[in-house]
């Protein structure tokens, strides 16, 4: 073979395999209307603040090359997002399972709240994209611990008591790492870690370990509330939360009143950090963050409406499909009104497509994990 045609094979080759990898970073997600005050714009303000919790520097600029929607098409390319390249790479590996989906390769497009429910709503996939290490003693390499700690008798959140580690803060590195200790206070044993961190972004990440330090799915529910770490994300939202009811001093550790006053001070640093890094107004603004979470909650419990415009069917056929299954109303968003569990309605689908877990916040049967 002479040495112009195999030039000619290696540049078809480099063309063919940067072609692959720019597809891989690409994928098109379809918003289907839920109920009447439903909006593209707030779903997309949803995605912004989701791909902001999993890393993205998206709130960093007014306007992203990396999302851009029309009518009810929403396409991402991840290498404009601002991840660091190791989640691009764990996000590229989830696009290619997606698109090879039936539902992806029948309607060139995967559901928007399929795509958040795999994502920050999956939490060994969370893991990767956000990089939690897998075991605790990973974690706390990367920290210095201050030896002074907080204790937690009264939580809102644990139904144990709690010690709280804290680095000591550098503001240069714009890292601060925080470890909860789930403890039984009759014997004194670690049944659970929590961790918590400033990401480079100035959002949160959070990470669950068992009592032998392994990065575990979701909270144990016999100890506390905290479920998986959607929930975190969504109870602490963007903030180092303080104390919400007085504790008691315990002898070794930080009085109440000064572990309370550290709180609040790391709390006061982080939202200067957020001030100084967000420019997009939808980030900006704190409180949109909810349109994340009401978008994947009319995903995972779909209404008659949705399930309409999901599958173009009219909606006397989608009755006649969903007639033998139960319905219930949100407790916290009572007019997304009669709503199916999606682990029902994937089952009769008009497609095959990837399985989520059977809850985005909470311990879920079906942890699934494409990301290994």
């Amino acid at each position: 073979m002479s040495k112009l045609k195999i030039f000619i094979l290696i540049t078809l080759c480099l063309f063919l395999l940067d072609c692959s990898k720019k597809e891989s970073y690409q994928i098109n997600l379809r918003w289907n209307k839920s109920y009447p005050e439903d909006t593209i714009e707030n779903n997309v303000i949803g995605l912004q603040w989701c791909l902001s919790f999993l890393g993205s520097t998206i709130a960093n600029d007014s306007i992203s090359q990396g999302l851009t929607y029309n009518d009810s098409l929403i396409s991402l390319d991840i290498n404009k997002l601002g991840f660091s390249k190791a989640s691009t790479s764990f996000l590229a590996k989830l696009n290619y399972e997606l698109k090879n989906s039936e539902e992806y390769k029948k309607t060139n497009t995967v559901d928007l709240g399929r795509f958040m429910a795999l994502t920050i709503g999956s939490s060994y996939h969370y893991y990767r994209i956000v990089d939690i290490p897998e075991k605790l003693d990973d974690y706390y390499s990367l920290y210095e611990f201050d030896s002074i700690q907080g204790y937690i008798n009264h939580s809102s959140v644990s139904y144990l008591h709690r010690i709280i580690s804290y680095s000591n803060n550098n503001p240069k590195k714009l890292k601060q790492g925080f470890i909860s200790a789930e403890i039984d206070s009759i014997s004194r044993t670690v049944l659970e870690y929590e961790t918590m961190e400033v990401m480079a972004n100035g959002q949160l990440k959070f990470g669950i370990y068992d009592a032998n330090g392994q990065l575990k799915g979701s909270a144990n529910p016999d100890h506390t509330k905290a479920g998986k770490p959607a929930k975190c994300v969504w109870c602490h939202e963007v903030n180092i939360q303080p104390l919400f009811s007085d504790q008691r001093s315990f002898n070794g550790f930080l009085d109440y009143l000064t572990f309370n006053d550290s709180l609040e001070k790391f709390n006061q640093s982080l939202q200067k950090k957020q001030d100084s890094l967000w420019v997009d107004e939808a980030i900006r603004n704190k409180k949109l963050h909810t349109l994340m979470e009401i978008a994947y909650i009319s995903f995972m419990e779909p209404s008659i409406k949705r399930l309409s415009q999901e599958w173009s069917m009219p909606v006397d056929k989608v009755k006649s499909k969903v007639k033998h299954f139960a319905t219930h109303r949100h407790h916290e968003f009572d007019y997304l009104g009669n709503l199916y569990r999606r682990e029902d309605i994937d089952k009769i689908a008009p497609w095959k497509t990837i399985e989520v877990p059977t809850s985005i916040r909470d311990e879920s049967v079906n942890e699934l994990n494409l990301l290994r």
